[in-house]
């Protein structure tokens, strides 16, 4: 009976590696936006507004790990993750992150959107990019894994394009998280990233390549 017992927690905690995830992110990125705030490296109350940004963004990111975390532990129906994720961004776009333009290639032009469909455009860019990481979270290593290769191509991006601080910072916490959780993850896997990983690292990338056109 023990032993079934066991076997039982440790089947259910195999799941929940995306917490492992989600703490590791946050507590790099806290402590890195408290230190280079002191140190006036950073400005997240300035004309960007980044702090409340940043506030969206983690309220949106615990919006979808309780979601998450209950379709991990008992399953709830897809249309309610989906509420969900539209919570999570229009607490997003709430807060001032949103779409304003787009570049085109080869033309030093930008394409600037009405509010209303800049507002509309942010929602479904995030649920889209979301539901595509937690779509493909169907193998060890594989969600995390891409989502690791999108954050190195980021990287290297918004160093070349001189992109704000706050992006650069946010991507490598994103990575460097990833990187700590990977070797657990890989076949065969001891532990796996669940919904709340998976909906989590699409969230993010979302809502940092957003962040860096800001």
């Amino acid at each position: 009976m023990c032993q079934m017992i066991e076997g039982l927690i440790k089947s259910q905690c195999q799941d929940y590696g995306g917490l492992a995830v989600i703490c590791g992110f946050l507590v790099s990125t806290v402590y890195l936006l408290v230190v280079m705030n002191l140190e006036n490296s950073i400005e997240l109350f300035g004309e960007e507004q980044y702090g409340f940004k940043l506030i969206g963004f983690f309220l949106g990111i615990l919006v979808l790990g309780i979601t998450c975390f209950v379709d991990d532990s008992k399953g709830i129906p897809s249309w309610v993750k989906l509420i969900a994720q539209v919570v999570a961004a229009c607490i997003v776009v709430a807060c001032g992150l949103r779409i304003e333009n787009i570049n085109l290639p080869f033309i030093d032009n930008k394409i600037w959107f009405q509010d209303w469909f800049s507002y509309i455009l942010t929602v479904c860019w995030i649920i889209g990019i979301t539901n595509a990481i937690n779509l493909i979270d169907g193998l060890d290593g594989l969600s995390s894994g891409i989502t690791l290769i999108s954050c190195i191509s980021l990287i290297i991006i918004f160093t070349l394009n001189s992109s704000p601080l706050i992006a650069i910072l946010l991507i490598t916490a994103l990575a460097g998280a990833i990187v700590g959780f990977l070797p657990f993850n890989f076949n065969p896997a001891r532990t796996f990233i669940g919904d709340v990983g998976s909906n989590f690292l699409g969230f993010s990338l979302a809502i940092i390549s957003i962040l860096r056109c800001c």
